[in-house]
């Protein structure tokens, strides 16, 4: 597993290896079981990877802070989950969430920086924006991957 660019991680989320999308299809209760554990897996590597600057935030009690790495830690693996679902490769996620982490957080360009260090005081807010878009994006994928399983 490539730690040091999660997102190639998360990229795998769309990926059928060697045609077996049948066999891992044909599981009981496979909508729910296997996009959540995706999500929760991409989740509990973002939370990891972001763990120190998480925990320097908690230390100064920097709440707004706090709560937009908290958003950034589930918009990531839900944006890559969304893309790579709904288009069935992880090169567009790969791809996306390069142009996004450049444009957002590398040039700390306010809104677009999901990770809240750009926006100043307006990180909470901003958090909140995500945190809605987050919910989107999950439940794009559950819709997607719902259609899929049916064959339509």
């Amino acid at each position: 597993m490539d730690l040091a660019h999660p997102h190639l991680v998360w990229a795998g989320y769309a990926r059928k290896p060697f045609g077996t999308q049948q066999l891992l299809f044909s599981c009981p209760h496979i909508l729910l079981r296997q996009l959540s554990a995706a999500w929760l897996a991409g989740v509990v590597i973002a939370a990891l990877l972001g763990g120190g600057t998480a925990f320097r935030l908690a230390i100064a009690v920097q709440i707004s802070g706090l709560l937009a790495w908290a958003v950034g830690a589930v918009f990531l693996p839900s944006l890559a989950l969304a893309l790579g679902v709904w288009s069935g490769t992880g090169r567009f996620v790969e791809g996306f969430y390069t142009a996004l982490w450049y444009i957002g957080p590398l040039n700390r360009v306010p809104g677009i920086d999901f990770t809240g260090g750009g926006s100043g005081a307006l990180a909470g807010r901003f958090a909140v924006v995500y945190l809605g878009i987050t919910a989107i994006l999950v439940g794009a994928a559950f819709f997607r991957r719902a259609r899929q399983l049916r064959g339509t």
